[in-house]
């Protein structure tokens, strides 16, 4: 575990651990906001544009949560073992897709502050999928713990799980695979990085088009955040801030940001 890890760890204890000293008033005790490390985008060092966009919604005041990174895997499993805690980037129907929720009972979502897609990426120089059909015999490196080869299933398919997301990209770029799962705008961010141009994917062959929130465990504590989230949601979104956000950061505020809800 990194240092930057412990800290935070050490800061969430903190606060759930204030207010208890005899004759003190009791303050509400803080729940972890677990965010998935996946790498350049979520990196567990604080950076990169899922960070910032976290830090830019939550601006600080949207109730009393302990903004605690870890590994992809960590973070899933400390939030389905909790009961009060919440989890981002996601939603509850990713949750479902995924299989890691038989239904959506004692889960909340916030309001949508992002618009993703999955599309299907080939090598530089090649056709990309148009069709199922054109899945068939391909090597994919996917996102581990994507529902690709579920929305691949009928495909005949080769899958490799990745566990960091510019690992995932390299893996195209140098050959090792056919095709590569990604979603937009993550791989944008990611190709950048490496200096190279977006690969080759057909917007007309989407495997899933989807939303950033933040989910929560529905207790009366995350009842009261999401209800402040989605106030604050909301306005960024009327007034134009949340798509001036995602202009400052090189992606297209009209595509990137949802509608009002």
């Amino acid at each position: 575990m990194s240092i930057y890890h412990i800290l935070t760890l050490l800061v969430g204890l903190a606060l759930c651990t204030r207010g208890t000293s005899a004759g003190e008033p009791a303050t509400p005790t803080p729940f972890p906001l677990y965010a998935t490390d996946w790498g350049l985008t979520l990196k567990g060092d604080g950076t990169g544009f899922y960070n910032e966009l976290a830090q830019f919604v939550l601006d600080g005041r949207e109730g009393d949560v302990a903004y605690t990174i870890l590994p992809y895997r960590r973070a899933k499993s400390l939030f389905h073992r909790g009961q009060t805690s919440c989890l981002y980037p996601s939603n509850i129907q990713l949750l479902l897709d995924g299989g890691e929720v038989a239904d959506g009972t004692g889960l909340i979502d916030s309001h949508a502050f992002l618009r993703v897609k999955v599309f299907l990426f080939s090598k530089t120089g090649t056709a990309p999928p148009k069709s199922l059909g054109d899945v068939d015999d391909k090597s994919i490196a996917y996102a581990m713990g994507s529902r690709v080869p579920y929305f691949l299933r009928d495909a005949k398919a080769d899958y490799i799980a990745v566990a960091d997301e510019v690992a995932k990209a390299q893996m195209l770029v140098t050959g090792r695979v056919d095709l590569m799962s990604a979603a937009m705008p993550d791989a944008k961010f990611v190709f950048d990085k490496l200096g190279v141009p977006l690969p080759p994917h057909d917007t007309g062959y989407m495997l899933n088009d989807t939303a950033v929130r933040i989910t929560c465990h529905d207790t009366a504590l995350t009842r009261l955040f999401i209800d402040k989230l989605n106030k604050r949601v909301d306005r960024l979104i009327s007034s134009g801030a949340l798509a001036t956000f995602m202009e400052n950061h090189g992606l297209d505020g009209a595509v990137y940001t949802p509608t009002p809800e």
